[in-house]
């Protein structure tokens, strides 16, 4: 049977390409991390990710059958046809494209990755594309066996596109006509980053200094029932300029003095409104299973409480289920369209993006000048086990590049979280982050439900479960303020080598435990080949580098 090669492709902020073949996607890698502009943000097709993609998988354009194509706050009658022409243009052919509307490619994704017989599936994120002069906030889809339907839509207002103008966070400078209009839930969550003094893509942090506050607003009437509720732009925002005017400070300094209770406030919102929504949907369509996709679902502490307090026997969230993983819904979604009699599409997660060969390697290696050794698995684990143990900090660089924003040990920094101080020792040598966020680990498949409260498994790093309260004093560097921590497990038949080497650091510390972060610095997207790996290395204070089987020092 003749090969079938599928394209998806994603324009926007956080542009990608991903490639299904014969029903299984093999490959995806994002622009930012080949021209290293984080989040990479342009209408332009990302080329550079599609012709690495391509050239990796020993593919030619005209051996592709169609393509998925999805973007960012866009009309597809009005767009498909300027980049259709294009894509033609620069590849000199002619192949079917499908435009894929931001939310079904979400959906697409978070549906056919998660393997499930049926789900419902819940989008949300900032916002989508347009619809009758209104954008996309959240959607709701059921899904059966090979079949995804939308069930229902809820709108915002495409006023502001950007929240970064003070007009859209700033309640005394926030014009009636926006004070009135719709948003979603993840926008708002948004909004309220930006008043913490926070900027685009920082969410995270908000989460991080929530669980310093507690919440100024009283949730516990909070029930949404349906997705016809209503959330306005000054919602909220105007509860806390009331508070700060009878506080007798000036605004200024009252959102500096109150951040961890701003922060927890929209948190505890959020999860009150997302936790009540999920409950009544899933009552009302007596589902089992529940996927999730949008960036809102990159909230840990959110997606920990929905397993904790949600009637559901699984739940899957797309490890990128922010816009860099549109690439493989619009995939999915144009494998469907063009080839129905197929059976459903598949995706093994989360490695997709390149490897290098030992050559590769070594020929960059040569070019830096760098002192460097080869060893076998067994030993290189057992010399990194030790250096972790001895407090030094590894930059590790090895196999495929994982999907979405969270480096899953294979572009990590790895760490001694039994150190009390590890936390701020990376801060200040290497990450320059806020104190008040913080690490994640990374653990055995056979300890995490040992050391950690799981309800299940956690293999992305998408969940807060907390640690149990014998290992705290022991993983000090890894525990949150609240007793949380963002998880992710591996596994002796997906991971071998992390797996072996967790299991040589408990051989010295008793916990087969490490921090884990991304190998980037500040501003950076993560590392993608050997020459960033190494560049990144050189730049800052790390003590050792591992890239595949090489131990690298510094002269």
């Amino acid at each position: 049977m003749k090969e079938i090669n599928v394209l998806g492709i994603h324009v926007g902020h956080d542009r990608a390409a991903a490639l299904i073949q014969n029903g299984n996607v093999v490959g995806n890698i994002a622009q930012e991390r080949l021209d290293r502009i984080k989040h990479s943000r342009s209408i332009e097709l990302p080329f550079d990710a599609i012709d690495a993609l391509l050239k990796y998988h020993h593919i030619k354009i005209e051996d592709v059958a169609c393509v998925g194509l999805s973007g960012d706050a866009m009309e597809a009658e009005n767009i498909l046809d300027t980049i259709k022409s294009d894509f033609y243009v620069h590849y000199n052919c002619r192949i079917p494209v499908y435009f894929v509307s931001h939310h079904d490619s979400h959906a697409y994704a978070v549906f056919y990755a998660s393997g499930f017989p049926n789900s419902l599936i819940f989008i949300a994120d900032g916002g989508g594309d347009y619809y009758n002069n209104y954008t996309e906030a959240e959607s709701l889809y059921v899904a059966n066996k090979s079949e995804i339907s939308l069930v229902k839509r809820r709108f915002q207002a495409p006023t502001v596109r950007r929240m970064g103008n003070e007009s859209n966070y700033l309640l005394p400078y926030m014009p009636s006509t926006v004070r009135s209009q719709e948003i979603s839930l993840a926008r708002k969550y948004e909004q309220f980053t930006y008043l913490l003094g926070f900027g685009w893509g920082q969410a995270g942090k908000t989460m991080g200094l929530a669980s310093y506050g507690k919440s100024l607003i009283d949730f516990s009437d909070l029930n949404y029932k349906d997705l016809d509720y209503s959330l306005k732009y000054a919602d909220y925002l105007d509860d806390i300029f009331i508070l700060q005017q009878l506080s007798n400070i000036s605004y200024h300094d009252y959102m500096q003095k109150n951040a961890a209770d701003i922060a927890q406030t929209v948190q505890e919102y959020t999860e009150k409104a997302v936790i009540s929504l999920i409950q009544n949907l899933v009552k009302k369509y007596r589902s089992e299973y529940l996927c999730l996709g949008g960036g809102l679902f990159l909230n840990c502490l959110l997606n920990q409480k929905i397993l904790e307090t949600c009637a559901l026997k699984e739940v899957f969230i797309f490890p990128a289920s922010g816009d860099d993983g549109q690439a493989i819904g619009n995939a999915f979604y144009a494998y469907k369209k063009h080839f129905p009699q197929m059976p459903n599409p598949y995706v093994r997660l989360p490695y997709l993006g390149f490897a290098y060969s030992n050559s590769e390697i070594e020929d960059e290696l040569k070019a830096w000048n760098l002192n460097y050794r080869f060893s076998e698995d067994d030993a290189l684990a057992r010399m990194i086990a030790q250096a972790i143990f001895d407090n030094k900090i590894i930059a590790f660089h090895r196999g495929r590049t994982e999907v979405g924003p969270r480096a899953l040990c294979h572009r990590s920094i790895l760490a001694n979280p039994t150190n009390p101080y590890m936390k701020d020792i990376i801060n200040n040598r290497i990450k320059h982050r806020e104190n008040f966020r913080p690490f994640a680990p990374i653990v055995t498949k056979e300890m995490e439900y040992e050391i950690f409260d799981l309800k299940q498994t956690s293999p992305y790093m998408l969940f807060a479960p907390t640690v149990k309260k014998e290992y705290r004093d022991k993983l000090p560097s890894i525990t949150h303020v609240d007793n949380t921590a963002r998880v992710q497990s591996v596994s002796k038949e997906t991971e071998p080598f992390v797996h072996l080497l967790l299991n040589e650091f408990a051989t010295l510390s008793g916990v087969p435990v490490l921090i884990n972060t991304s190998f980037n610095v500040a501003g950076q997207p993560i590392v993608e080949r050997p020459v960033d790996a190494i560049q990144t290395f050189l730049n800052n204070d790390m003590d050792i580098l591992v890239i595949e089987n090489y131990w690298i020092s510094k002269r």
